[in-house]
C-alpha cells in the first residue's frame, strides 16, 4: 500500500513539473508590462515549486503519528543511495517545505506594497526588495535546521517506534531514515516526562508556521481593505492597472485557501495531537499527499484569473483542437484559425 501512496507523490510531482513548466512559459512570454517586478516573484516561485517537486523522485517521505510522537521517514527499499544520502534529502524536502511557508507570506506582502505606495516605497524600494527573496531561503533553512537538530535520529525513539513501523507497514526501522518529535517519554521512573528538546523543536517550528499565517493574514485582509478604499477612487491608476491588481488580489486569494487547506492545517494537526499526548493516527496518509499535490494546482489559479495567461492558455487549447481537426483530414477548419495562431 505504501508503495501506492509513494507512486501517487511521484504522479503529483509530475504533474507539477508539468504545469510550473507551463506556468514559466506563460511569465516570461506572456506578461503584461503592468506586473512589473512582481513577474520575477512569480518565477522565483515557480522555479521553486518545480525544484520542490523534483524532490519527490527521489524521495517519497512518509508522515505518521502515534501516541506522542511524530514521525516522518523513508523506506531504503528500491532506493539506490546509502542512509546517509537519504537522510539529506529528507532533509531538503523538509527544508523545502519550511520554505513554502514564507513564500505564501512574500506574496501577500508584495501585493499589498503594489497597492500602498507608502509601505512599497519605505519597506519594498530598491534593495529592500531583495528581502523577500531572501525570507523564503532563511525560512526554509531553520526548518531544516530545527529537524536536524531537534528530530534527529535517536536510539530512544527507533526502540519506541520500532514495534509500530513492523505492524504497521512491515518495516524495520534499521531499514529507513526518519526525523521525530518524541514528545512524553519514559523514564527510569516508570513514569512519563515531557521531553524538553522535542517541545524547543515544535516551538520554533510553530514561530515559522505562525508568522506565516499572521502575514497572510495581515496583508490579506489589509490589501483588501486599501483595494476597498482607495483603488476605485484613484484617478492616476489606469483600468488596466486597476484589473491587473485585482486579478492578482483574486489569485492570491485563492493560492491562500490551497495552502491554508493542504499545508497550514494539516501541519499544525500533526504537531498538535502528539504534543497533547493524544494518539491520533489517520489510516490513509493524508498530510505527504496533500504537501505533494500542493505545487501540482497552485500555479491554475494564476494561470487561470490573470488574463493574459488565461488568454494564452485557450489559445493554445484552441490551437491544438483546431490541429486534432486538420489532422484528421477535416476540410471544416474553423474561420478564425489564422487568428489563433497569431
Amino acid at each position: 500500500m505504501e508503495k501506492i501512496y509513494s507512486n501517487i507523490q511521484q504522479i503529483f510531482g509530475t504533474v507539477s513539473i508539468v504545469t510550473n513548466s507551463f506556468l514559466a512559459y506563460l511569465i516570461l512570454t506572456k506578461s503584461p508590462l503592468k506586473l512589473g517586478t512582481y513577474k520575477w516573484l512569480m518565477l522565483y516561485t515557480t522555479f521553486f515549486e518545480l525544484i520542490y517537486a523534483s524532490l519527490t523522485f527521489f524521495v517519497t517521505p512518509t508522515q505518521r503519528n502515534h501516541e506522542s510522537v511524530n514521525i516522518v521517514f523513508q523506506d531504503m527499499d528500491g532506493i539506490w543511495f546509502n542512509h546517509q544520502t537519504a537522510q539529506i534529502f529528507l532533509l531538503i524536502y523538509l527544508t523545502c517545505f519550511g520554505s513554502s511557508m514564507a513564500l505564501f507570506a512574500v506574496h501577500f506582502i508584495y501585493r499589498y506594497g503594489a497597492v500602498n505606495k507608502d509601505f512599497q516605497k519605505s519597506y519594498l524600494s530598491g534593495a529592500k526588495l531583495a528581502i523577500l527573496y531572501f525570507c523564503p531561503v532563511i525560512s526554509g533553512v531553520f526548518w531544516g535546521i530545527t529537524c536536524w537538530v531537534f528530530m534527529s535520529e535517536s536510539s530512544e525513539t527507533s526502540d519506541f517506534m520500532r514495534l509500530y513501523l513492523k505492524q504497521k507497514f512491515n518495516l524495520e526501522i534499521d531499514q529507513c531514515v526518519y526525523v521525530a518529535l518524541y514528545f512524553w517519554r519514559s523514564g527510569p521512573d516508570g513514569k512519563v516526562h515531557p521531553d524538553i528538546f522535542s517541545f524547543i523543536g515544535v516551538g520554533i517550528l510553530y514561530l515559522i508556521l505562525g508568522f506565516s499565517l499572521f502575514c497572510v493574514l495581515y496583508f490579506g485582509i489589509n490589501c483588501y481593505l486599501w483595494i476597498s478604499r482607495k483603488l476605485g477612487s484613484l484617478e492616476n491608476q489606469s483600468p488596466a492597472t486597476k484589473s491587473h491588481q485585482t486579478q492578482l488580489f483574486y489569485a492570491l486569494l485563492i493560492q491562500a485557501l490551497i495552502p491554508f487547506v493542504l499545508m497550514y492545517l494539516p501541519a499544525t494537526l500533526v504537531f498538535t495531537f502528539p504534543m497533547i499526548n493524544l494518539d491520533f493516527d489517520l489510516k490513509y496518509p493524508f498530510m505527504e499527499i496533500t504537501i505533494a499535490l500542493y505545487p501540482a494546482i497552485d500555479p491554475f489559479p494564476t494561470i487561470l484569473i490573470i488574463k493574459h495567461y488565461r488568454m494564452a492558455f485557450i489559445r493554445i487549447l484552441k490551437c491544438n483542437r483546431s490541429n486534432q481537426i486538420y489532422s484528421h483530414g477535416t476540410s471544416a477548419v474553423p474561420k478564425n484559425l489564422s487568428n489563433v495562431v497569431n
